[in-house]
């Protein structure tokens, strides 16, 4: 059979002319992965090591080199990652496929499909890119502010991999590229931008407008913002809750016969005062960005020279509370932290609302370094702060360690 050209101007090879007579598109998908399984099985479970890494599931074992997440791992963020790999695997094998069955740069499926392996690899630890090292922290990315948008980012990932896999796909099927199809003006001298004459490329954007803008609409909506709010003496009250510059809120365990806000829940969000000083912001409307704002902490508190802590280096405070357990009290501090230690739960690692596990019978690194800090505070400030507030200091650290589920579950209870 004679070798025809395609639309693109590149020779098509006859093997893909029979595959495109005796198949549908779908079927020659398959055809193809069943051609090369061990190249999409490799590149599947190398695109699962990596995505996994940079979304913080593990770190290099020994160096403990890694991102370091914080925020809770769920069973969507599972789902996403194997997808991830799924798509970018293919994506890999059809393209390798047509780079060897075809001489084509078929540069946009490349350039679109890497654009969204960027946006897969980076939006999954969008809570605060932390890199570490050997226990010491080598990058710091404070990503906070796009919490609100982390569905739409991970959505908008996940539909340009599926249009680089469809736009590779298509091209060997048909023999010819979709993306690179452009209309032809009418008057030569005058040509409009390539965005304006490509089709796909113009509907494209359209689509990407669209949902970004529909995104900036529903997202501030998602929490029911201005029927929640009541500022007033200084304190935020949002539903029965109330926060301030020297008040957090955190879920404790439910106290004798005391009912949960949520059924189910063992534990119950409330309000604790704290011993560092809050400078609070304004008040913008988005019960999100508004607790982002004012729950989680910034800057040195108080006693940061001292301890050697700052709320803008988690990780790095983190490591020095731990260091704290160390510290030597006296039976009746010793006491006194058992009081507190045991009564503090660990809400978003090793427990669960359902069944929230107290510090103390758990071994993450935020238990230890909570531990370690009860104890430097009763050492050094056990005479001017209360129990109470030092409970409330270490909510105001477990905020800033945990800032996506803490305020998803202040928001839960606030609507109930």
């Amino acid at each position: 059979m004679e070798s025809r050209k395609s639309d693109r101007g590149f020779e098509k090879d006859p093997s893909i002319m029979v595959e495109e007579k005796s198949g549908g598109f779908v079927k020659n998908i398959f055809n193809i992965i069943k051609e090369h399984k061990i190249r999409f099985i490799i590149s599947s479970l190398i695109s699962l090591v990596v995505y996994s890494f940079l979304y913080g599931f593990w770190k290099i074992p020994i160096i403990k080199f890694g991102i370091n997440r914080m925020s809770e791992i769920g069973l969507i963020d599972y789902l996403f990652v194997i997808v991830i790999s799924i798509l970018i695997s293919l994506f890999i094998v059809l393209f390798l496929y047509e780079k060897r069955m075809i001489n084509s740069s078929s540069s946009f499926s490349a350039v679109g499909g890497g654009f969204a392996g960027l946006i897969a690899g980076i939006c999954p630890v969008c809570q605060g890119i932390v890199v570490v090292a050997l226990g010491s922290t080598l990058l710091n990315i404070p990503t906070p502010f796009l919490i609100p948008y982390l569905g739409f980012l991970k959505f908008a990932s996940l539909l340009l991999l599926g249009l680089a896999v469809y736009f590779k796909a298509d091209s060997i099927y048909k023999g010819k590229c979709k993306a690179c199809e452009v209309k032809l003006d009418i008057d030569e001298k005058y040509k409009e931008p390539f965005l304006f004459r490509n089709n796909i490329a113009y509907s494209g954007l359209i689509i990407l407008t669209l949902l970004v803008t529909i995104s900036n609409l529903l997202i501030p909506q998602a929490f029911a913002t201005t029927a929640l709010y009541d500022v007033s003496g200084g304190t935020i009250n949002l539903g029965s809750l109330e926060y301030g510059s020297k008040i957090t809120l955190k879920p404790m365990p439910l106290g004798q016969g005391e009912q949960p806000v949520i059924a189910g829940y063992n534990s119950k969000v409330k309000s604790l005062p704290t011993i560092s000083e809050l400078q609070m912001k304004p008040q913008i409307g988005d019960a999100i960005q508004d607790l982002l704002n004012n729950i989680i902490p910034t800057g040195t508190p108080l006693y940061g020279d001292q301890a050697g802590v700052s709320f803008d280096d988690p990780i790095k405070a983190q490591n020095l509370w731990a260091k704290g357990r160390a510290i030597q009290l006296s039976s009746g501090e010793e006491q006194r932290w058992s009081r507190i230690v045991n009564s503090f739960t660990c809400d978003y690692c090793c427990g669960s609302p359902q069944n929230p596990t107290i510090i103390t019978r758990c071994g993450c690194a935020h238990s230890a370094a909570a531990q370690g800090m009860a104890k430097w505070f009763i050492k050094n400030y056990g005479n001017t702060y209360s129990d109470e507030e030092i409970y409330g200091e270490m909510a105001r650290w477990y905020a800033l360690w945990y800032p996506g589920p803490t305020i998803k579950r202040i928001l839960q209870e606030a609507q109930v």
